[in-house]
């Protein structure tokens, strides 16, 4: 059972913060529509907490007398106290106590706050960008229309790009290596900068700075583990061997300044990325998704980019009844 001194200081304020909403929302159940409580709650590691505390509590009853849980009890009483002066004593007197015992009695919770990985989720709507700021100073670099789950263990920081593209700058820590996984691939980092895209059935890896290796997530890849250089980039495709290309460093950064780069990239691909920007996704017709394109838009202009495909290419738009923009081959 994980000890209380196991949990970072931001884990620990997180979950006395769980133990005294706990104890407030048990007194006016009504405070769970408070904007003050839903502003708390829609912090991803404070919903982990708050989950923490609400399965231990629910799971104190046999455990309530072992000597391991006496011994988180005498940890959680003698932490309390030394806090007494400072934190307890500036929130609400009347809380203390209460929140003192649920916090005791509960405190198995840490152990279900490490050890069950529960995840946090960031994600980003369409057309929002968003740099995330890690427990351990690492940061993610949100582009448009991307989701992450996030598990900070002792031994490893695990993350998993679900959709979208991420800039990811690890805090250099060789005892926790850094993992991102997209897809059928996991790159592995101890501190570094790189990008992780997922197109598709696409992933592109671009490394940034420092050196990273990926690995083959499912059975079937048993290919050999991968090793990039600042200034490369990886790209895997079930359709394709897994293929290391020079970056282009300006198409890699462009993103971030909201501006879309592309250089001779298929058709296909450039479509995917203009999907991040909008809620009526372009349709693309496959016979015409290996065309390739260069050119510079601005993130969320669409009619420029379907005006730019139409004018240089035999390609045709047309309106859908759901209003989404169809590209095909010009009749």
């Amino acid at each position: 059972m994980t000890a209380l001194r196991d949990l970072s200081p931001d884990q620990q304020r997180r979950l006395e913060e769980a133990a005294e909403w706990r104890v407030r929302l048990a007194r006016n159940p009504s405070l769970g529509q408070a904007p003050e409580y839903l502003h708390w709650c829609s912090e991803p590691l404070n919903a982990s907490a708050s989950e923490a505390i609400n399965r231990g509590w629910s799971s104190i009853g046999a455990l309530d007398t072992s000597p391991e849980m006496l011994e988180l009890r005498r940890q959680a009483l003698t932490r309390l106290r030394r806090a007494g002066a400072r934190r307890w004593h500036t929130r609400k007197a009347k809380l203390g106590a209460a929140v003192a015992a649920v916090v005791i009695g509960v405190i198995g919770a840490a152990a279900l706050y490490l050890n069950l990985h529960l995840p946090a989720y960031y994600q980003t709507d369409i057309g929002e960008r968003r740099v995330v700021a890690l427990p351990d100073g690492s940061r993610i670099s949100m582009d448009s229309d991307t989701r992450v789950r996030v598990v900070y263990q002792k031994t490893a920081r695990s993350i998993t790009l679900d959709r979208g593209r991420s800039r990811f700058d690890v805090a250099h820590d060789s005892s926790r290596p850094f993992t991102v996984t997209a897809g059928p691939r996991t790159v592995v980092a101890v501190g570094t900068s790189f990008d992780v895209e997922r197109l598709q059935s696409t992933v592109l890896v671009t490394l940034i700075q420092g050196q990273v290796v990926i690995k083959g997530t499912e059975p079937e890849l048993m290919t050999p583990t991968i090793s990039l250089n600042a200034g490369e980039e990886l790209v895997v495709s079930r359709d394709m061997k897994p293929n290391i290309v020079t970056a282009d460093p300006q198409v890699a950064r462009a993103w971030e300044a909201g501006r879309l780069l592309f250089r001779d990239e298929p058709l296909g691909d450039a479509v995917a990325r203009v999907n991040r920007y909008t809620t009526h996704a372009i349709q693309i017709d496959p016979s015409i998704a290996s065309i390739r394109i260069s050119g510079v838009f601005n993130a969320g202009d669409i009619g420029s980019f379907v005006s730019a495909v139409t004018s240089y290419f035999a390609v045709q738009a047309s309106t859908t009844r759901d209003n989404s923009i169809l590209l095909q081959p010009r009749s």
